[in-house]
């Protein structure tokens, strides 16, 4: 019998658990159940497990690994595939591709769980599986000698446990037995460090046949110790005082085995839902971003990676779980960029964490160098702070004596004043130094800038990914407020996905353009700003709002401080345009190029593009260009953007479209697509930036909406040269009113 078979489903889960058994020595129908059942009948996953976590949706995966008895021809390889494909079309059709993920597995069982580890690596099919995975347990399985001859040394051990057959006489047919060929351990290798992993160690033995003509069996462990250890970084091994058999067996939440094991659960269970803010805010392919920053980072020597992206993409998250993915023998500084003030006092923090090892760095230097070193006393005396600065500066440069990397991460390095860029390029270059650093502008990365790069662009999330968000948002406000009436579980409804829900939804994820920090901010808006239920109804609630000025602009600015996201949609976007104030110089000619940068992104906005083609942006230049000398007459009357604009005279200087839009993608504010060079406005910043008509009076409103006319009308080619004249006039009439006001 084969399937995979949800055993506990609770209302809104947000966390998936498959318990995966072992080798079947005596072909019992329900091997899978009896697997995690104690002799009381007590099957833990569906009784003990639920109290742990009770948002857990809790899978039993059944096989066929019987070795004798009703045999299999598959191998376990093959039946990896068969997990892989059932757990991922189950998740698919429920709209969890990305929802956690933990495996349970005993003995055997356990490399079967390794195998479809490495199926979901290498087939695309299944690569959300690998990237949901958050944590393994593993219940005494034979990792070490994981290939065919160990595993079948392991197999033999249980079955003659079980069935009282000689080990040396079962080892042969065991070898060549389809159930064991097929695995692929030494692929797995190159995944230890992405999951935590729990190994429980079986510590009491069980009798095995050796040789058919002794009477006696001998007590031997079936997986001893140093097989049942990953031996990896993230890896903790405990020990039961079980055996094989009844290692994964739990009387109740009272029993001391279980005590080792439930608690751990619990806490691997809850970090995953951590896994869950990650995955939810990377678009689909953002593990295999992570991937290929993982390769490009295996196989330079120079390791320096730039993440560039609009404000609230989720660089940062990106930067957070690569980091996870690294060895765990390095230093990890990560320091806040915005500005030198920020950035110095970031360093300052930093040399205080350090500060004994930055102190034992100093005095092996001065021992090296023949200089006199601290004496004990003054070892644990006060040091200045800048010296302490100083030191760290010094030991950044330095290879540390146990051979370790550093890593340093810089978030947010294009608020760096350009003028400190020479002085911090130098601070954070060294022999053991890597980098990685996040950056609103693309162009930090290229040659001749702060430093070269492996540069990797992070896109907004596509539509499908931001609904999921959206509904798991749904679904954990739906949890709060059932659990705030004390409404039993069973007879709650979850606001689940489903064809009514599904136009509104994508309605919202599109608005809030693809980026993380807006999608989670919008939620918060709805569930406690507005208040509205999370059904069709309060979707529509939703876009009615969005959709007037007033409405957008408190969507806009809800601000709720968390460890992921501090500032509103509408201060993340504004950051992007005070920054492009101040990449300009003070002359007249930069105060020129900021105005029309601001004015031709506004243009964008009211024009509702959200891309442009080359073609398409050649046909917008040359209209542009023909009405150059009403832009320059307007640009001075209009508004800016909160307190970006400055309030100098008429600009008469020349200024360059393509010049403009340099600086708009500089800033993330306008994004070239890689491929074709299209640009692409995402619909939060347009929506930003709309926000200026509204404080514009009746005249300027039409003033603005007759030179789009006219832009419009002159790119269509559908207006003659006599109907194009009086609009014209019409704008530069108003735009004398602008001046007057």
């Amino acid at each position: 019998m084969q399937y995979l078979k949800p055993i506990v489903v609770p209302n809104a889960p947000d966390l998936d658990i498959v318990f995966v058994h072992g080798l079947n020595p005596k072909g019992a129908d329900n091997h899978a159940r009896q697997t995690w059942t104690d002799d009381g009948d007590v099957f833990w996953p569906q009784t003990l497990l639920p109290q742990e976590l009770p948002t857990a949706r809790i899978l039993l995966f059944a096989y066929n690994s019987s070795i004798f008895s009703n045999a299999s021809n598959a191998n376990v390889a093959s039946h990896a595939r068969t997990l892989c494909d059932r757990l991922k079309n189950r998740r698919l059709s429920e709209h969890a591709l990305h929802r956690p993920l933990v495996f349970v597995a005993h003995s055997l069982g356990g490399l079967l769980v390794k195998q479809a580890l490495v199926e979901a690596k290498d087939n695309p099919l299944y690569k959300c599986l690998k990237a949901s995975t958050y944590g393994l347990v593993f219940f005494a399985t034979p990792h070490c000698g994981g290939e065919k001859a160990g595993v079948a040394e392991a197999a033999a051990n249980v079955c003659s446990a079980f069935t009282g057959q000689p080990k040396n006489k079962l080892l042969d047919s065991l070898k060549a037995n389809s159930l064991i060929n097929g695995l692929s351990s030494d692929l797995f290798k190159h995944q230890l460090d992405h999951y935590d992993i729990f190994s429980f160690i079986e510590r009491r033995k069980m009798p095995l046949k050796i040789v058919p003509w002794l009477p006696t069996r001998n007590m031997k462990y079936i997986v001893n110790a140093s097989s049942a250890k990953l031996g990896c970084a993230k890896e903790t091994y405990l020990d039961v005082d079980r055996n094989h058999s009844n290692i994964c067996k739990f009387s109740g939440l009272d029993d001391h085995a279980y005590e080792g094991v439930g608690p751990n659960l619990k806490a691997m269970g809850n970090k995953a839902r951590q896994h869950l803010v990650r995955c939810e805010h990377a678009e689909p392919d953002q593990y295999d971003l992570i991937e290929d920053m993982h390769n490009e980072w295996q196989n330079s020597t120079q390791r320096r990676i730039a993440l560039t992206g609009i404000g609230g993409v989720g660089k940062s998250e990106l930067s957070n779980s690569f980091i996870e993915r690294l060895d765990s023998k390095r230093y990890v500084l990560w320091l806040r960029a915005r500005n030198y003030r920020v950035l110095q006092q970031n360093l300052t923090d930093a040399a205080r964490d350090l500060r004994n090892e930055l102190l034992r760095f100093s005095t092996s230097n001065k021992s090296a160098n023949g200089e006199e070193n601290r004496s004990s006393a003054s070892y644990f005396a006060p040091v200045p702070v800048t010296e302490l600065v100083d030191i760290l500066k010094q030991w950044l440069k330095a290879v540390p004596a146990d051979g370790s990397r550093i890593l340093v991460i810089l978030d947010d390095l294009d608020g760096l004043e350009s003028s400190y860029h020479e002085e911090y390029s130098m601070v954070f270059t060294g022999d053991a130094l890597d980098l990685i650093y996040t950056s609103r502008d693309p162009t930090l990365s290229d040659p001749g800038m702060l430093w070269e790069a492996s540069h990797f662009n992070v896109p907004p999330l596509p539509v499908d990914r931001a609904v999921e968000i959206i509904e798991h948002h749904a679904n954990k406000s739906f949890s709060r407020r059932k659990q705030s009436n004390n409404a039993p579980a069973q007879n709650a409804t979850s606001p689940g996905p489903n064809d009514q829900n599904a136009a509104p939804l994508e309605d919202i994820a599109t608005r809030l353009g693809g980026l993380p920090a807006a999608i989670t901010m919008g939620a918060q808006y709805m569930t406690d700003i507005l208040g509205a239920k999370w059904d069709p109804q309060g979707y529509q609630k939703f876009l009615e709002r969005w959709d007037h000025d007033d409405g957008r602009i408190n969507i806009l600015q809800t601000r709720r401080p968390t460890l992921t996201y501090r500032h509103s949609i509408l201060a993340s976007v504004e950051v992007s345009l005070q920054r492009l104030q101040r990449n300009l110089r003070n002359d007249k000619k930069s105060i020129a190029l900021e105005k029309l940068s601001l004015l031709l992104l506004w243009l964008f906005s009211f024009m509702d593009l959200d891309k442009m083609t080359r073609h398409e942006l050649s046909l917008f230049k040359n209209t542009l260009r023909a009405l150059w000398p009403d832009l320059l007459d307007l640009v001075h009357s209009v508004p800016g953007f909160s307190n970006v604009a400055t309030a100098h005279g008429r600009l008469t200087h020349t200024v360059s479209i393509d010049q403009c839009i340099a600086e708009l993608i500089r800033v993330s504010l306008l994004t070239e697509r890689a491929d074709d060079g299209a640009l692409l406005l995402n619909s939060v910043v347009k929506a930003c930036v709309l926000l200026v008509p509204i404080r514009l009076s009746s005249d300027q409103r039409k003033a603005v909406e007759g030179l789009v006319n006219v832009i419009r009308n002159h790119q269509n080619g559908a207006e003659s040269t006599r109907n194009l004249e009086p609009t014209v006039e019409s704008v530069e009439v108003t735009s004398s009113r602008l001046e007057r006001n």
